[in-house]
């Protein structure tokens, strides 16, 4: 079997880190690091080395004061799977194998960025079987992504597990990548977001071409719902394939619109394949 090799791309924190492990992190902790905090009373950090004798000369009452600096600090990046049935689907490309690649990109960017890497991943019930704890490992990524290729990926399960997840992820505030095709009804999508309020979330929308855009101008076609509610035939024309489309582009707009209101970052869409460098800049952009 050929070695497999991630994908890399690079975060940007909105907000300061919360721990005790060392990393790349902006934190609200004083110490040792490289991002300037302020002056302070130099008997409140007696060392000569950062001692500011311009700034002492302009304090009033006089006294020395020393330069102060925060640590650079860690977080746990956690990547979320929907594994309801849905994303199953195969067309263009095959959903199950893009979450693998996606999931082993985030390990690696965040372990190679010095966080530490968690798996989460729900059908209907928080999958015990594909967890994978916090972790600094190497060779983590590829380690997951051989796991999530063997995985069983339930017939007509939905992905009413997502908002329980929250009791894996450790109460520090962490970045999570949401990952799925968010082919989910407005509350359980909902009940999510507010699940992971507290959490820097970044929603990953899987969707294919041939859901919408690489159909047929005229014809009969058979269709699936992959969720177990039956199977129909529908009879293609231009009509009907531009109103799909149409839906498709107000869910988009409808995405965007709950990622704001619940406080998560504007939804990255990723069709068909997953290019690293689009989703750095779209990270480096909103932040």
């Amino acid at each position: 079997m050929a070695s497999f090799t991630p994908q890399e791309f690079y975060y940007h924190l909105r907000w300061r880190a919360r721990g005790a492990q060392p990393g790349a992190h902006a934190t609200c902790t004083p110490g040792g690091g490289t991002d300037f905090a302020g002056h302070v009373p130099f008997m409140d950090n007696p060392d000569p080395r950062r001692l500011d004798l311009r700034a002492s000369l302009r304090v009033i009452p006089r006294r020395y004061v020393v330069r102060s600096f925060f640590e650079r600090g860690a977080i746990v990046v956690y990547a979320l799977l929907d594994l309801s049935a849905s994303m199953r689907f195969a067309g263009n490309a095959e959903k199950k194998r893009l979450l693998a690649d996606i999931a082993a990109a985030i390990a690696w960017s965040s372990t190679r960025h010095g966080d530490s890497f968690s798996l989460l991943a729900c059908d209907d019930v928080v999958r015990q079987d594909i967890f994978l704890p916090p972790s600094f490992r190497r060779g983590l990524a590829q380690e997951l992504h051989r796991k999530i290729l063997d995985t069983e990926i339930r017939p007509q399960s939905g992905a009413t597990g997502l908002p329980r997840a929250i009791e894996q992820v450790r109460p520090s505030r962490s970045l999570v990548f949401l990952i799925s095709d968010f082919h989910l009804d407005e509350v359980l999508l909902s009940n999510t977001l507010t699940s992971f309020s507290a959490h820097d979330v970044v929603p990953l929308v899987l969707w294919d071409s041939s859901e919408y855009r690489d159909l047929p101008e005229w014809g009969w076609a058979r269709v699936r719902d992959m969720e177990g509610k039956g199977e129909r035939s529908i009879f293609l024309r231009r009509s009907l394939r531009r109103e799909i489309e149409q839906r498709y582009l107000e869910r988009k707009r409808e995405l965007k619109k709950l990622c704001r209101q619940y406080g998560a970052r504007a939804p990255f869409f990723i069709e068909d394949k997953f290019d690293a460098g689009l989703l750095t800049r779209h990270l480096l952009e909103a932040s």
